[in-house]
């Protein structure tokens, strides 16, 4: 059976699936304690402590979890606990200060390394770490890590290539340049010399006791009290954590809509009136010089309608002067860029149409784009010497039908686009 078959079939009440738990991973626990304190008895303690916190938290356990995972994490964690416990007994903490300086002997080495690549098998996500441990840890061959992962055998043998690789990373971001050869013999041997250095069978059973509720007292009793308490703590801290950090986004994303929101009516619902039936009367403007422009295509120089649609085009600028007088005596600072930009809008928006949304998208990437110069002279020179990418950055905004509205009235490059931009800068 699996490891999350025995854990339901313990949650059920089968002692025995619990039994066999315990029989699997007690040495690959101790191991794991043993380097983290040094001191076989409280190696012991600390792996018993750790299967009665499982006995406890089986229930609660997700299925997507790695088992091994939970407990090489549970190990970690109650084993720092644990030596935190014996410094402050023993007040050694020279001692323990002396352990980490760099001239070391080489065992002590090989124990740091081995520390960091327990660290290094919990980022490792859940499948690849299952992967790792059955290969290393119970010896499996890839076909049967394939039919454990539900995976090929090739699968398999790749999975466990790509999870060393992540190991080896996470060791030389530590510092630690392992080969690949050398780092796959490390696993190899720390897992085999378990047979030399495992518990006791006194403390294997132990802590299958222990997980039952027949030992009532002990270090190791007090370790696993100890630990839960601190788990469980951390687990409240870490909810409250993400409750805050909801309500942080909740509040910010509220706080950033109104910010968004709030200028946007008062400047394009609350404005000047005046100043959008001027963008609209320049609209009309702008459509009859589209219809010009298509007779103009069509016309000769020979041929008699030239000279009137010559007329009429001379008469656009006698239309546009009053519009632009009209709107310079509306401009008030320190509003003058957004009522430009609602002016701008106003004719893009009536010449083509558009929308509620697309009006505010309009009106938004105009005034962003007012925004930018020194002055408002500035911003509308750089946008009048830049109208080709005006026009682009506008039909990105617009839907297909609009995008060929854009094309057959400003032009293709948006030759007739903003056309007040090049009058008001130019003063003509």
């Amino acid at each position: 059976m699996n490891d999350w078959t025995l854990v339901s079939a313990y949650v059920q009440g089968d002692e025995r699936a619990f039994a066999d738990l315990v029989a699997k991973y007690f040495r690959m626990v101790h191991t794991i304690a043993m380097r983290q304190v040094a001191d076989p008895h409280l190696a012991e303690e600390v792996a018993q402590s750790v299967f009665i916190i499982f006995s406890r938290k089986a229930s609660q356990l997700s299925s997507r979890a790695s088992v091994c995972g939970w407990l090489v994490q549970t190990a970690r964690f109650v084993s720092r606990d644990a030596v935190k416990l014996r410094q402050r007994r023993q007040k050694n903490e020279q001692e323990f200060a002396a352990s980490l300086e760099p001239s070391l002997p080489p065992t002590t080495a090989r124990n740091t390394i081995e520390a960091m690549l327990d660290e290094a098998l919990l980022e490792l996500p859940a499948g690849e770490q299952a992967g790792v441990m059955a290969h290393f840890f119970e010896g499996r061959n890839f076909k049967e890590i394939g039919d454990m992962l539900a995976i090929s055998e090739d699968g398999a043998q790749k999975r466990v290539s790509r999870s060393l690789a992540k190991l080896r990373a996470f060791l030389t971001r530590r510092g630690a340049k392992v080969p690949m050869t050398a780092l796959a013999g490390l696993l190899t041997a720390q897992f085999a010399r378990e047979t030399a250095v495992q518990a006791s069978p006194s403390a294997l059973h132990g802590a299958q006791a222990a997980a039952q509720g027949k030992l009532a007292e002990g270090n190791a009793l007090a370790l696993a009290n100890r630990a839960a308490r601190l788990l469980g703590r951390r687990s409240a801290i870490g909810f409250s954590l993400k409750l805050a950090l909801a309500g942080i986004l909740v509040i910010g994303g509220a706080r950033a809509w109104l910010e968004w929101s709030i200028p946007r009516r008062s400047t394009v619902q609350v404005s000047d009136p005046r100043i959008e039936a001027l963008g609209q009367r320049w609209s009309v403007m702008v459509l009859r010089i589209a219809s010009v422009k298509k007779e103009f295509a069509q016309t000769s120089l020979n041929d008699p309608r030239f000279q009137t649609l010559l007329a009429q085009v001379n008469s656009f600028a006698e239309d546009a002067a009053p519009i632009r007088d009209e709107l310079n005596v509306l401009l008030t600072p320190p509003h003058e860029r957004d009522q430009v930009a609602e002016f701008l809008a106003a004719e893009v928006v009536a010449t083509l149409k558009l929308d509620a949304s697309e009006r505010r998208a309009m009106f938004s990437l105009v005034r962003d784009r007012l925004a930018r110069g020194a002055t408002l002279t500035d911003a509308m020179k750089a946008m009048a010497g830049d109208i080709p990418a005006e026009a682009d950055q506008i039909k990105a905004l617009l839907s297909l039908d609009h995008r060929q509205s854009f094309d057959s009235i400003y032009g293709a490059e948006g030759s007739c686009l903003f056309v007040y931009l090049r009058i008001a800068t130019a003063g003509k």
